[in-house]
């Protein structure tokens, strides 16, 4: 195997890649990155046997082969080396790295070793506008449980072409306490393409969705404006293919709660508020919430008073009250919360207004914008 490209583009590969690869002492080769040239494309590959992240990098190919070595030494090598023109060799096993100032040598392993990473059947293949994809990944991957007693709950259901809305994709996450929803719209065709019009209903995991999205974030700007995201589903497996990037993940097994039956669907008061005024006094509420409880009283006052108060006790640190100006319609109403699921609901919804909705002190709260984000009031017992 031999090759050359820009110290640029090898670096950014591997930076691409390399959340896949760690430290795996039970399976060494796992914390390597495979080196593989074939039909003259370079090719760099990382797996932890759960996801594995591809990418394709441009190069001037000399000899076709394939070779591992640790990710982690080669990517800190290269971000530390000259920018420039690379020359990648293999030697026997050893990975020969040349620059116009630096030489180096990396052991590595043979590419044998390494697991093979799975190919889709492309019957289902799914695409959406990168900012839409962007901005479902970030207003529901929060709400996603951490506890591991109920892996369906670790993940985020994304729900293709609802009997409910045709070229749509509906995702959802919840720990229980709070849900997040957001709807964002699928591309019908894009470049005389066409895409899956099923309906196709998934369970993904937080890391992979949080490592895609890192992606996307970090390097559209280096692609075409129009390059989508494009989604292929099978059985057991997700493939998330964007430009030169593609990220295969197992599915989580389970069936996902039927969340919409706990979605109210109307309520007594509705308050308009601006959310970054919120965000500050949910804060300076916070400092004098109860340790564990967390929980902060607002109380909306409809008619002419238009206003949202906020009220924190705390028997050894003190008290914290503060009023905000509101557009409140229908009663007057009152809720006790913990406030990190209200926060955690408000900082990911990226806009000035929002809207909440409360039915009573004993009931959900939702926060509306662009979608849905419900947050189940905290019960103190």
């Amino acid at each position: 195997m031999k090759f050359s490209c820009t110290q640029e583009n090898l670096l950014q590969g591997l930076q691409v890649v390399s959340h896949a690869a760690g430290k795996n002492i039970s399976l060494p080769i796992l914390n390597n990155v495979l080196i593989k040239i074939e039909n003259k494309e370079l090719k760099l590959v990382t797996t932890n046997l759960e996801m594995a992240i591809s990418c394709r990098l441009r190069a001037k190919v000399d000899e076709e082969g394939d070779f591992t070595v640790p990710c982690r030494l080669l990517t800190d090598y290269l971000s530390v080396s000259s920018p420039g023109r690379v020359d990648v060799e293999q030697k026997d096993s050893e990975l020969l790295v040349q620059s116009a100032s630096d030489k180096t040598t990396i052991k590595g392993n043979v590419a044998v070793d390494f697991p093979l990473v799975p190919q889709l059947e492309r019957k289902k293949v799914y695409g959406l506008k990168v900012a839409d994809f962007k901005e479902m990944a970030q207003k529901v991957i929060f709400a996603a449980s951490k506890n591991e007693a109920r892996p369906e709950l670790g993940g985020v259901l994304l729900n293709f072409n609802p009997d409910y809305k045709q070229w749509h994709l509906v995702s959802a996450a919840t720990d229980s306490y709070r849900l997040a929803e957001k709807e964002v719209k699928l591309l019908e065709n894009l470049s005389n393409k066409s895409y899956s019009a099923e309906t196709s209903k998934v369970i993904v995991p937080v890391r992979a969705l949080q490592e895609i999205l890192r992606i996307v974030s970090t390097y559209h700007e280096d692609l075409e404006e129009e390059q989508p995201v494009e989604i292929v589903v099978s059985d057991s497996q997700i493939l998330f293919s964007f430009g030169m990037v593609e990220l295969v993940s197992r599915l989580i097994e389970g069936q996902y709660p039927d969340y919409r039956q706990i979605i109210p669907a109307s309520s007594k008061t509705s308050i308009s508020f601006n959310v970054a005024e919120w965000i500050k006094r949910i804060k300076a509420a916070s400092l004098f919430s109860n340790v564990g409880i967390n929980g902060i009283v607002l109380t909306f006052k409809a008619g002419n008073e238009q206003k949202t108060t906020f009220v924190s006790t705390n028997g050894q640190l003190g008290n914290y009250t503060s009023e905000e100006l509101c557009q409140i319609e229908g009663e007057d109403n009152h809720i006790l919360l913990n406030y990190r699921y209200l926060l955690d609901g408000l900082m990911n919804l990226v806009a000035e207004e929002a809207v909440l909705k409360v039915i009573s002190p004993n009931s959900s709260l939702s926060k509306t914008l662009k979608g849905r984000l419900l947050s189940p009031k905290h019960n103190v017992v």
